[in-house]
């Protein structure tokens, strides 16, 4: 049970199993809309006004901190981020953000009679693979899947995405990650400790819990650890990677 997320009113409880297989992003059932390109539009002409197509902006928004490159539209998911009656699109992104806000960024729209009013940006807020769920005060929150590496190390997690929540007054830029697991084998690197490692989610499922407003999430996970002679990972460049056996673990 992941306690950190009741105080957002959502109560996290995961079953993991641990295997060894190189990691995909998709694990997640995403709740992102399929919009028509005219609609995706309408969301990018009042992002970069004069610069949108259907897919995105050829300049950076001016709300980014970069200016020579575009900004590639991800995923819309419409919810109730703001409150419970609320009808609301989180549009992400990717571009005009350094690495280490993973590239990404989000705008919050909400809807004032027929039209859609931008609410804010928020920096390194990635929703591209995103299951809603509802809390206890009606508001819809994000469970999100992502992915990044640093030095030949792969990370996968899991973490929690208020889309609703002011980004001016969030501490920083830090995603709320509540599960995930290190890949050295698919970059060919050895860990400080000489030893490699290879994990990936598998499979995200939700269902409901018996608490009011809580959900169970669901994790499989494939995990492993080994040591591998200098002569097999130097050659992992040019052959295909070595595999490293695993325990099944629940959690």
């Amino acid at each position: 049970m992941y306690d950190g997320c009741v105080g957002r009113a959502t109560t996290l409880i995961f079953v993991v199993a641990a295997y060894c297989h190189a990691a995909q992003l998709g694990a997640i059932p995403s709740d992102a809309a399929k919009v028509s390109a005219a609609e995706a539009q309408q969301f990018l002409e009042m992002i970069c006004p004069g610069h949108a197509s259907a897919t995105g902006c050829s300049v950076c928004p001016p709300e980014t901190p970069f200016s020579a490159q575009s900004w590639n539209l991800e995923t819309i998911t419409f919810g109730h981020y703001l409150g419970p009656a609320s009808e609301d699109a989180f549009v992400s992104g990717f571009g005009c953000e350094p690495h280490s806000n993973g590239m990404s960024g989000a705008y919050l729209f909400t809807k004032e009679g027929s039209s859609w009013r931008k609410v804010w940006y928020g920096a390194g807020e990635n929703a591209s693979d995103c299951k809603k769920l509802t809390g206890s005060d009606g508001r819809d929150l994000l469970v999100c899947e992502g992915a990044d590496m640093h030095q030949g190390v792969g990370d996968w997690f899991l973490y929690l995405l208020d889309a609703g929540q002011d980004p001016s007054k969030r501490e920083d830029n830090t995603l709320d990650i509540f599960f995930g697991v290190d890949d050295s084998l698919g970059g060919c690197t050895q860990l400080p400790d000489g030893a490699v490692v290879s994990g990936a989610i598998e499979s995200v499922s939700f269902s409901p819990a018996k608490a009011p407003h809580a959900v169970r999430i669901s994790v499989t996970a494939r995990l492993g650890k080994a040591a591998i002679p200098a002569k097999i990972l130097s050659d992992c460049y040019i052959k295909p990677n070595p595999t490293i056996a695993a325990v099944r673990i629940r959690l």
